[in-house]
């Protein structure tokens, strides 16, 4: 029942209050909401920023499905393998430390490190004799974007890795052993006795990683703001734009319920296409 309580005074209520503030023009200075029905979604379509944002949020979860669930998913297996006969906690603190260190810092880092005069990337780039392919990272709008999504891959793919090590770790090691002596090597292992065990917890990992894809917020706000011109505007970031900078309340409210669908269908969908919960 505390459990129940907290999801419906922290969760379930700020939801269903969202989706009713998208019904209505509201300013942080108007004493009163007033009812426009479906304006705000109809201003929400046609707004070209709000497709920016979009694709720019489906470019993130395509590369952080690519680098956290697939590049954690090979650290865990390479973790948690023979190769490997000491130091394994050591590697795995490695790993994961830059997941609990604050965006701020990491933002603030990354910047230095994209400065196009005196950062540590285009210094490296001039030293290796790469010199045409320095550039101002976050301020072209062809780089910006992917300069964040770097940097966001190298601080969340060790978090995705350790939650994919718990599910490897419930394996039973006398299976493996088994197959071991029936001469299965690491990729046979991996592929038909590993993957297809930790299933569920990939497909966890999968909808965490979505989830945070289609809510990035903190690594565009600390880093570009959504620069230049739009570049690297998520839906995120321009909710909160639009509440705070633009004063339109209602029409945040209901780019909040766009993220809100698109989330849960894409969830909806891997956990269908996962069959996850269904024993085999």
């Amino acid at each position: 029942m505390p459990a129940i309580l907290l999801l419906i005074v922290f969760v379930y209520y700020p939801v269903i209050k969202n989706m009713i503030y998208s019904f209505y023009n509201m300013s942080a200075f108007s004493v009163h909401e007033h009812f426009i029905g479906l304006d705000n979604y109809r201003s929400l379509f046609a707004d070209p920023v709000i497709r920016t944002a979009l694709k720019n949020n489906f470019i993130y979860v395509f590369w952080s499905l690519l680098f956290q669930v697939g590049g954690g998913l090979l650290i865990a297996l390479f973790l948690e393998s023979s190769f490997i006969k000491r130091g394994k906690v050591f590697f795995r603190t490695l790993f994961f430390i830059p997941s609990i260190i604050s965006i701020t810092v990491i933002g603030a880092l990354f910047t230095f490190i994209y400065q196009p005069d005196i950062g540590l990337l285009n210094s490296l780039l001039r030293f290796l004799g790469f010199d045409s392919l320095a550039a101002g990272w976050l301020g072209n709008s062809h780089t910006a974007l992917y300069a964040i999504i770097a940097m966001s891959q190298w601080q969340y793919t060790g978090y995705a890795a350790m939650l994919i090590i718990v599910g490897i770790q419930r394996v039973s090691p006398a299976v493996l052993e088994s197959s071991k002596l029936d001469g299965c090597g690491f990729w046979q292992q991996a592929r038909y006795i590993i993957i297809p065990q930790i299933k569920d917890t990939v497909t966890i990992v999968i909808i965490i990683t979505l989830n945070w894809a289609m809510q990035v917020f903190n690594e565009i706000q600390v880093m570009t703001a959504g620069g230049p011109g739009n570049a690297t505007q998520t839906l995120g970031n321009y909710m909160y734009t639009a509440a705070w900078s633009y004063d339109k309340f209602g029409y945040a409210s209901a780019i909040g319920n766009l993220i809100l669908i698109i989330t849960v269908v894409l969830a909806f969908l891997q956990m269908n296409i996962s069959g996850f919960g269904n024993e085999s």
